[in-house]
């Protein structure tokens, strides 16, 4: 394999397959635990006197296949604190590919590890339902497409909390605020105060009443990234996520960021939670579709780029079982920018690429031949309520670089927000309502 050269992209197989292909005795809990080099310790939680040595040394000959990223073994008596390793939060599920078994999987990663950190348990789920919109890249009409929903549900009569999470590229308030409507403080003030004991001071000063709703029966409210005339914006985002102490313990940004959220809820008692998410592979957005999200909106634009990007989130996902439960049904994928012409063609050609997509990742296998097993993850390329099938907003010259705020002044026509987000907007209110995309 590659020579004499062990790669990381082959370790963690290795270390599966090895540890499924030897017997070990019954009771004995086994955990794989990757530091931020890649190097791949078993660790044994059991005393090592107690391990059978000859079993010892096959696991100790076994585990040199993974070259430099053999870390060895590790037993209760080699740790100062078994507990805390064993009983880590971030313990997830591991599958690699060829290995039978899926092992518990430690993996130490400077970031990115909020991507493996499902939220809240169904029990403590909020009531008001949270749509979150990602997409890898901007520039696909994410932001436009959540004030878009935002006015049509206050239309309806719902009060709809809006909460900017893209704080390292801020624009939802700009879309949806003049500037002189600006909350004295945003979302980043919050996470400053509260990590020295006063964020309840400023919750009620980082809320702001959108005038997109002045006309309609239900409020908009937004809690913005940033407050009115701010000036030290970057001073602030470097230090949001930073680790806190909470009530003796130490609380990790992703914690943190649900308990903001649910402040809010509390505060404002919203009926429908709408949340822009920070673009690509970073953090917050992980936050924001994995830990926060009842449905998550991935925008997508048919090119290779997008359906390349999309491909390494999702494999990250199918590496680990667990998560990838806990969030599959909440994906829904969103084709943004659909064109006036050859639309036949393309709506064909997307629905292909989001279909290999989910069904080489996210669907799970059914073997030619074999009956249909029951709840099953796995759908139709046609089936409508399947999450890779796509709600569309189409391209519409009048919508790009469109003002929001400008929605009152019936500048644009019910036909005309019909005919391009109708197929979004009408998918978005059955997600809310309970009924499926």
């Amino acid at each position: 394999m590659n020579g004499q050269h062990i790669f990381f992209n082959d370790a963690l197989k290795l270390a599966c397959q090895t540890v499924n292909a030897l017997p070990f005795p019954s009771g004995i809990r086994m955990l794989l635990v990757r530091d931020i080099h890649g190097r791949i310790r078993l660790a044994i939680n059991t005393l090592r006197a107690q391990y059978p040595p000859d079993m010892i040394a096959s696991l100790t000959q076994a585990f040199t296949k993974l070259g430099v990223f053999n870390g060895g073994l590790l037993f209760h008596d080699d740790l100062f604190n078994p507990e805390a390793l064993f009983d880590d939060p971030d313990i997830a599920e591991v599958s690699a590919a060829d290995a039978e078994t899926p092992l518990q999987l430690l993996d130490r990663q400077i970031i990115g590890q909020d991507w493996l950190r499902p939220g809240e348990s169904p029990s403590v789920q909020p009531s008001p339902p949270r749509l979150v919109f990602y997409g890898l890249k901007g520039g696909v009409g994410r932001s436009t497409a959540l004030a878009m929903l935002a006015y049509t549900l206050a239309r309806s009569g719902k009060n709809i909390l809006l909460v900017d999470f893209d704080l390292e590229s801020p624009g939802l308030s700009g879309l949806l605020l003049p500037p002189e409507r600006l909350a004295e403080h945003g979302m980043v003030d919050w996470f400053i105060e509260d990590a020295v004991g006063q964020g309840e001071a400023v919750l009620e000063r980082m809320i702001s009443a959108s005038p997109l709703a002045e006309h309609t029966q239900g409020d908009i409210r937004v809690a913005a990234a940033a407050g009115i005339e701010e000036k030290f914006y970057l001073a602030k985002l470097s230090r949001i996520y930073t680790d806190v102490a909470q009530n003796g313990h130490v609380e990790r940004f992703a914690p943190r960021v649900q308990r903001l959220v649910r402040t809010l809820e509390a505060q404002e008692k919203p009926d429908v939670v709408l949340i822009d998410s920070r673009a690509g592979l970073h953090d917050l957005a992980a936050v924001s579709i994995v830990s926060l999200a009842t449905s998550a909106f991935l925008f997508a634009a048919d090119t290779a780029q997008t359906w390349q990007g999309y491909r390494l989130l999702f494999s990250h996902w199918q590496s680990h079982p667990s998560v990838l439960r806990a969030i599959r049904e909440k994906l829904v994928m969103v084709e943004a920018l659909f064109p006036e012409s050859e639309q036949a063609v393309r709506a064909s050609r997307f629905l292909h690429h989001a279909y290999t997509l989910f069904s080489e990742t996210i669907y799970e296998q059914i073997e030619p031949g074999t009956d249909p097993v029951p709840d099953v993850f796995n759908f139709d390329v046609h089936d409508t309520s399947a999450p890779h099938y796509p709600l569309r907003i189409k391209w519409n010259n009048r919508f790009q670089e469109f003002d929001p705020l400008l929605l009152p002044q019936h500048i644009l026509t019910e036909a005309d927000i019909a005919a391009t987000f109708g197929d979004f907007l009408d998918g978005a209110r059955r997600l809310i309502d309970g009924d499926g995309a």
